[in-house]
């Protein structure tokens, strides 16, 4: 890895919910949907000033319907990341910001919902702290031409390969500008990633197998983790320590007054199996760009008409089309394109 730089106690809790789960005779008295529903004031009072706790809830409705799975988690598991949301201003399975990703525990026996920040919310949290006029991420591939010089300039030139085969992924790199004035960027390669992966994934099976976010979407993964080693050398922000530091735990604590770092838990390791969720990696431009085109030409021009299209091709309702993955976008470009040619033959 190389580095250069140019300068309220009314409130319901866990314990309470299990309580009265025990004294029904071990049935939940409300839905998790409805649990969702009946935090939107505790979310309102955890979030930033501007943000709407109506829309938080319906994107955790969405992600609900999309993996239903997180229905099987301990609600208290679920709530809290949620509120971890709240508190960053984050929207869960929306624009990259965050996931909440439900996992089966063999040390409690129990489904359990795990946050994920997305190096998308990383970048939105930075911009936010004003201290930072751009943050990226990118993927150095073995036919690009990339250089880095350290001294006093400290540059890194990348001119990718866009028109030939690129190669196989041999490093990623972020570069932070400051409003201030100045730059830092980082640079780890392929092996370093791997390395770090080794030792930092949480998510395994009992023989040690990785799974979740590290396995489905290495590349965001690496994006996310030169992202969070690059803020060691960026201006502070306190939003961004706190997403750095509840990313990847379970937090049981709902109260809206609580530190989201402090309130969150990270087992050493996540002993047990992956339960099939949401797919994390995001569509990229130029295939959103061609999903859209194939709208038009199909004369799906509104909005609604495209959603439900989408619903159709994969099965899963979607609230807005920027909530459509890489996965899920392949399926209805496929479809779209296979209706355009059975209406030329």
């Amino acid at each position: 890895m190389t580095v250069a730089m140019n300068t309220r106690n009314s409130q319901p809790d866990a314990k309470s919910a299990l309580a009265a789960r025990r004294e029904n005779g071990g049935v939940a008295t409300n839905t998790l949907a409805d649990q969702i529903r009946s935090m939107e004031a505790q979310y309102q009072m955890a979030m930033p000033r501007g943000a709407e706790a109506t829309q938080l809830v319906r994107d955790a409705l969405t992600a609900l319907r999309a993996n239903p799975k997180l229905a099987e988690c301990e609600q208290a598991s679920v709530l809290g990341s949620l509120m971890t949301c709240a508190q960053l201003g984050l929207r869960p399975g929306v624009l990259g910001h965050a996931w909440l990703l439900p996992f089966w525990d063999n040390k409690t026996r129990s489904n359990k919902a795990q946050l994920v920040v997305g190096y998308q919310g990383l970048i939105e949290l930075a911009l936010r702290s004003g201290k930072i006029s751009s943050l990226i991420a990118r993927t150095v591939f073995a036919n690009d031409e990339f250089s880095v010089d350290y001294g006093l300039a400290d540059t890194l030139i990348h001119r990718p390969n866009l028109f030939q085969d690129r190669g196989e992924p041999i490093a990623y790199y972020a570069i932070a500008k400051f409003t201030s004035g100045g730059h830092a960027f980082i640079v780890m390669t392929q092996k370093e990633m791997l390395a770090y992966r080794q030792k930092h994934a949480k998510a395994r099976t009992r023989e040690g197998k990785i799974f979740g976010p590290w396995e489905d979407n290495f590349e965001g993964m690496a994006h996310k983790t030169c992202i969070r080693q690059l803020s060691k050398y960026m201006p502070k922000s306190t939003e961004l320590a706190i997403a750095i530091a509840a990313d990847e735990g379970v937090r049981v604590d709902i109260r809206p007054d609580v530190d989201a770092a402090e309130a969150t838990e990270h087992p050493e390791v996540f002993e047990g199996e992956v339960v099939d969720g949401p797919e994390v990696a995001p569509m990229g431009d130029e295939r959103r760009k061609r999903m859209f085109a194939l709208f038009n030409e199909a004369g799906l021009t509104e909005r609604d008409d495209q959603l439900a299209f989408i619903a159709e091709a994969t099965g899963t309702d979607y609230a807005s089309r920027g909530e459509v993955g890489r996965v899920a976008g392949e399926k209805v470009i496929a479809r779209l394109e296979h209706q355009q040619r059975a209406g030329a033959a």
